[in-house]
């Protein structure tokens, strides 16, 4: 296992660490804290050999110093590269509770309209950013890569999912690509579920995991979000949150249709192995 509190900036004043297990991203993720116990750093680290979770560590170094410029709340990058075999990030360590915390019942219409109003305030369009276009169009080579690679099947297989191969679903997708397009590209979080949203006092404290950020339509968080609030990961909430925060972000605007491929674009990309281990015979 990977030792970085020796090559951390002594600055920051890490005395000890401790896993963190929330989140689904396929990294190893520390917490750092200094002799009192306060959180200073998040530390992230991959497996170089799964070269999907390195790319996606590498991009989320660039896409934070991004956003950072663009004056949304993510974490400072603190430090980063390469130790036995794993890619690390570090990053300071942002107030707050993830928005998947067990809030309680009073609570959670308060959370889900914070949740709402932060995606409102992040989709912006933004010029002259063209090589952070997340578009439908833009990724679709990078969707058929992983499905020819088979490491879409294979994370579905080990899931357990049930249905037709991904080939025949990328088909759909790139059917209704066609018929409907790009939309309007906006500033968009890439990964916009429970967990990856800090709460502190009245307000969203920062966005976490931004590795898939860039520039795409807005129904791509939505669907994020969405599929968070329903999720049995999340029994605090459930579906009728999901239409809360649908509401609250506004009807206008969202069509049921983009909804939908937006949503089967996202299931190329979740769950996706952290492991070698090989699929289940079928």
């Amino acid at each position: 296992m990977t030792d970085v509190m020796g090559v951390l900036d002594p600055a920051l004043g890490v005395a000890r660490q401790e896993v963190i297990s929330l989140g689904l991203s396929g990294a190893r993720v520390l917490r750092m804290s200094d002799a009192e116990g306060r959180p200073v750093a998040v530390v992230k680290l991959v497996d170089n050999a799964i070269r999907h979770l390195a790319d996606e560590l590498q991009s989320e170094a660039v896409r934070l110093e991004w956003l950072g410029g663009l004056g949304f709340p993510v974490p400072e990058v603190v430090g980063a590269g390469v130790l036995g075999g794993e890619s690390w990030l570090a990053t300071r360590a942002l107030p707050g509770r993830p928005a998947s915390d067990p809030w309680p019942t009073g609570e959670r219409g308060r959370v889900v309209d914070l949740l709402a109003h932060a995606a409102r305030e992040l989709h912006v369009p933004v010029a002259d950013d063209a090589h952070f276009e997340r578009s439908v169009s833009s990724v679709l080579g990078e969707v058929r890569g992983r499905v020819e690679s088979g490491l879409v099947d294979r994370s579905w297989a080990i899931a357990g999912r049930q249905g037709p191969p991904a080939a025949v679903v990328l088909a759909e997708l790139e059917s209704m690509a066609r018929d409907l397009g790009d939309g309007d590209l906006v500033v968009t979080h890439g990964d916009f579920c429970l967990p990856n949203v800090l709460i502190a006092g009245s307000g969203v404290a920062g966005f976490v995991d931004v590795g898939r950020a860039g520039l795409a339509d807005a129904h791509s968080d939505l669907v994020d979000m969405v599929r968070s609030l329903r999720s049995r990961m999340n029994p605090q909430f459930g579906p009728e949150w999901a239409e809360r925060f649908l509401d609250v972000y506004g009807r206008d605007g969202i069509e049921p249709q983009r909804l939908r491929m937006h949503d089967l674009l996202e299931s190329f990309y979740w769950p996706m192995p952290n492991h070698k281990t090989p699929a289940p015979e079928r």
